[in-house]
């Protein structure tokens, strides 16, 4: 493993999304000299920031060159630094949800990102002696910023592919410059990581072998053992509570709108859904989430997860159909998919057959399956679930298993290491 190796990662802990977690859960555990944070001081919202889980290690901010982790202490002295935050998560959420003002400000913004982050990162191989570099994917400048550093250090580099680049759906230019820029990202880095096969086949069919022969699967991990010292056996009791954890996006929206249907529509059983998730509720009422009689919406720390997660009924983990990227969806597997194999109740995957979510559930027998946008369907298998203790149970032992054999932070922490040897 190189001495030190310099992360680059527009979204990095504390962060409370998918990517950021499975980035503090490989990192948590290495020396803290032998690596340093390269990311966005802005990028980390109040709430992730307040409550999510900061790496030991240094951070350098390349949009706040001054700042440090002690510039997120939430008091009166730094109350002008948390208003000015927050208006720029909210100018972040209206371009999203507003093509104009995304196709104005998306130029500037990304290329003013990029050239900060080479700029900071071309100093901290210099001032911190770093001998390698690892980049993140995001929607292109953490990526297009670790392949510009190391043309300018001729420092080698990994990068770690959470979702497909090319392909995604990304701001105003993001698309443009991921067709430009995934090619040459891939042929010059050393090695690349993906987290399940369906990525690697994926890219196997569009690059060939000069492209798949360095890539490596790490699938994403967590510790079991917050889990298990929580668990107790499956007996569910009305009111059943069907849980989603973790931010609500466009592959998921779908899905999880059928399930609110399936809820409200199921009256022989009390059933309520949580969502625990960091998404602004103005955001999902937008994208027809609401809170009602039997949906709540809240937010927790990531450290709180295994609690929620082990008093649930069901574990909804959802894709969704007819989305602007069938390949995104095609080829995720969640990072909450982890967390919920190992929680000790039983998993419900709402998405479509031509996932690799599905493949792998039905593969491993880890979780009820409903390939099809079909409400009555759903509401039979929430049923199941929860009228058939045998095989909820068979469920749960499965998930188990799986996760022992695939997921463990254990092996992916070797994995890992190995992989940047």
């Amino acid at each position: 493993m190189p001495k030190k190796v310099l992360i680059v990662s527009s979204y990095a802990p504390p962060t409370i999304t998918g990517g950021p977690k499975i980035i503090y859960n490989l990192l948590k555990g290495l020396p803290v000299n032998s690596y340093i944070i390269l990311t966005s001081f802005f990028g980390i919202d109040n709430v992730s920031a307040k409550i999510g889980s900061w790496l030991p290690g240094k951070y350098i901010f390349y949009d706040n060159i001054k700042a440090d982790k002690k510039s997120f202490d939430f008091n009166e002295n730094k109350r002008s630094t948390i208003i000015t935050r927050s208006l720029i998560m909210r100018l972040k959420y209206l371009a999203k949800r507003v093509k104009f003002v995304r196709n104005i400000i998306g130029i500037p913004i990304i290329f003013k990102q990029i050239s900060s982050i080479v700029h900071q990162g071309k100093r901290s191989v210099d001032n911190e002696n770093v001998d390698a570099l690892f980049g993140f994917s995001d929607y292109g400048p953490a990526l297009i910023g670790t392949y510009l550093i190391h043309k300018a250090t001729k420092k080698p580099y990994f990068v770690c592919m959470f979702d497909l680049y090319k392909g995604n759906i990304f701001p105003f230019p993001g698309g443009i410059m991921a067709r430009i820029f995934e090619l040459k990202i891939f042929r010059k880095a050393t090695k690349i990581m993906v987290n399940n096969y369906g990525i690697l086949n994926y890219y196997k069919k569009r690059y060939g072998k000069d492209i798949t022969d360095k890539i490596v699967v790490i699938p994403n991990a967590t510790y079991p053992d917050p889990y298990l010292k929580l668990q107790t056996p499956f007996n569910p009791k009305p009111p059943y509570t069907i849980l989603f954890t973790g931010a609500v996006y466009w592959p998921q929206i779908g899905s999880l709108k059928n399930l609110v249907k399936a809820v409200n529509e199921i009256d022989d059983l009390d059933i309520r859904l949580k969502i625990y998730s960091p998404s602004p509720r103005d955001y999902l009422k937008k994208v027809g989430i609401s809170e009602s009689n039997k949906v709540s919406i809240d937010v927790a720390p990531p450290q709180d997860m295994p609690k929620i997660q082990s008093q649930a009924d069901i574990l909804f983990l959802p894709l969704a159909w007819n989305t602007k990227s069938q390949g995104i969806v095609d080829t995720a597997t969640p990072a909450k998919m982890t967390d919920y194999l190992i929680s000790g109740r039983p998993i419900l995957v709402h998405a479509p057959a031509s996932t690799y979510l599905v493949e792998y559930a039905r593969e491993n027998d880890f979780g009820a399956v409903v390939d099809e946008e079909n409400i009555e369907a759903l509401k039979a298998s929430i049923r199941s679930i929860l009228t058939n203790k045998r095989y909820a149970d068979r469920l749960v032992k499965n998930a188990q298993d799986t996760f022992y054999r695939n997921h463990h932070i254990e092996k992916s922490i070797r994995l890992f290491r190995s992989f940047i040897a």
